[in-house]
């Protein structure tokens, strides 16, 4: 862990610039660069700008350095500016021709052009990797924000394993040069890629890398965003939903707008079903979503988790035609994004809560040779799989689930489950030494029961969840294998046993049971 700028350097730097000692502020700015970004922002900015315009014109990188800070230090999202200083002089120094380079990835994401910024990020990386070893640590001192800002461009098009190469050396270069402010950013997005995933071990060891953060850092609200939004995911995944609402309330997402799609699809997810609660966050997210600045906003990741926000909130207000518009075409398949994936499977939940087993099981059935080290998809199929299981496998599957649940510690999927597959799993994690995971399991309360629906057969019950879904008779006789008369008779019994006479007073007790 590095300490505090020495004030003896900061002296150091103003009596140079006072002396225009510009070789002198240069080699400080230099040697000290992390530290005095870290701990001086604005005195880097000042002397930047009093540098003479033949030195900044040699020293180009410079000029994108004092912008990027005065923008980040004023908490600013990152503009077209740069195209003014950014220059191809192939004969610039290394240092300089990736500083310009990843100006245009800043320039790139600045115009909402994600795919353009990836493209730039691969030159960089390609160029960094042509640059003879032994020239790299003359500039140790950037390679921490370059790698940073290589593995956000990655990330936000869902390329979560470049993503994690680029973070992972940032990492380490910032661990080598004492750059905390970097490395706290690094670190906490590093553990939130693992956290999506449902890797709750690697995410974990990712935060045990954490620096220490001094107390009114500047920097310190945004750069420990990523690191909450995977400790709150990390409690979700103990099945300790206060514990992550918690963590929640304490981030601003607005200081770290990269974020706000993982972020509200947490909140959705931990949304109780109560149709007000759904309504109020929806109307928060639309709001948020409608300011976003263009580079803010058009980020394909976020827009993917943006379509899981409505179907949840969707969902629980009984909309499940806008719910399903709003996850996108179905089916998905190993080669889908993580995060469609995941959409599918929570999808695939609410099918076979609607007694829709079979429609629900061929949802997951791609999904089943998805990669163990996706367990955020794979748990979840295996469940399904478990629960609509024709040919006798369902022990198998659900210890297979339970395992790599536990190896991941990742359980949320597990709550998910009907009543006795959860009851089962809560035996098997048992077994595993997760005791309290099995306690929370058994406590789990299916959360569409209303008063007086335990007076309903199954069949019953099936017939009511899915009028109040939205299905047709027609609809729900053909997904039951029935008559339509059938469906009918069943509505009748049951508009009987929880006195009501028609659809619309069912959907307002179902909308007051919850």
């Amino acid at each position: 862990m590095s300490t505090p700028i020495d004030s003896a350097v900061l002296r150091s730097l103003q009596d140079a610039r006072e002396a225009e000692d510009w070789d002198t502020v240069l080699v400080l700015l230099r040697d000290e660069w992390s530290a005095l970004v870290q701990d001086a922002p604005q005195a880097v900015i000042d002397v930047i700008r009093a540098l003479p315009p033949d030195v900044l014109a040699q020293n180009s990188r410079l000029r994108l350095a004092e912008q990027y800070l005065r923008r980040t230090f004023d908490g600013q999202p990152e503009g077209r500016a740069y195209t003014d200083i950014i220059s191809d002089d192939p004969a610039a120094a290394p240092l300089d021709r990736l500083a310009a380079l990843t100006g245009r990835i800043a320039v790139a994401r600045g115009a909402g052009r994600h795919r353009d910024a990836v493209r730039a990020t691969q030159s960089a990386v390609s160029m960094l990797r042509s640059i003879p070893v032994e020239v790299i640590p003359t500039f140790a001192n950037a390679l921490p924000e370059f790698h940073y800002h290589w593995g956000v461009a990655f990330l936000l098009v869902s390329r979560f394993d470049d993503a994690l190469e680029q973070f992972a050396q940032s990492h380490d270069w910032s661990v080598s040069v004492g750059n905390r402010m970097v490395d706290s950013r690094s670190v906490g997005a590093a553990s939130l890629i693992h956290a999506l995933h449902g890797r709750g071990r690697d995410a974990a060891e990712w935060l045990g890398r954490m620096p220490e953060i001094p107390e009114g850092a500047w920097w310190a609200d945004d750069a420990v965003t990523p690191a909450r939004l995977a400790e709150a995911i990390l409690h979700t995944e103990r099945l300790e939903p206060d514990a992550a609402r918690v963590v929640l309330s304490g981030v601003d997402i607005r200081l770290a707008p990269d974020y706000w799609g993982p972020y509200f699809a947490l909140r959705a997810f931990l949304t109780p079903d109560d149709p007000g609660d759904a309504q109020a966050l929806l109307s928060e997210f639309d709001a948020f979503v409608g300011g976003l600045a263009p580079e803010y906003a058009n980020v394909p990741l976020n827009a993917e988790y943006s379509s899981i926000v409505r179907y949840l909130l969707l969902q629980i207000l009984h909309q499940p035609q806008r719910a399903s518009r709003a996850l996108g075409d179905l089916p998905v398949d190993t080669a889908s994004s993580v995060v469609r994936q995941t959409g599918a499977t929570l999808h695939a939940f609410r099918l076979f809560a609607l007694d829709r087993g079979a429609e629900a099981r061929a949802v997951v059935a791609p999904l089943l040779q998805a990669s163990s080290a996706h367990p955020r998809v794979l748990v979840p199929s295996l469940l399904i799989a478990a629960d609509t299981d024709v040919v006798d496998q369902r022990d198998e599957l659900l210890r297979r689930a339970a395992a790599l649940a536990s190896w991941n510690r990742c359980h949320a999927a597990l709550a998910l489950g009907s009543a006795k597959t959860r009851q089962r799993l809560a035996e098997l994690v048992d077994e595993r030494g997760d005791h309290d995971i099995a306690d929370r399991l058994r406590a789990v309360v299916d959360n569409a029961a209303i008063a007086g629906t335990d007076a309903l057969t199954r069949r019953e019950n099936a017939v009511v969840r899915a009028a109040v879904a939205g299905r047709s008779n027609v609809e729900i006789a053909a997904d039951h294998h029935v008559s339509v008369n059938t469906v009918k008779t069943h509505l009748r019994t049951a508009y009987r046993k929880l006195g009501v006479s028609n659809r619309a007073q069912l959907q307002q007790l179902f909308q007051l049971g919850r």
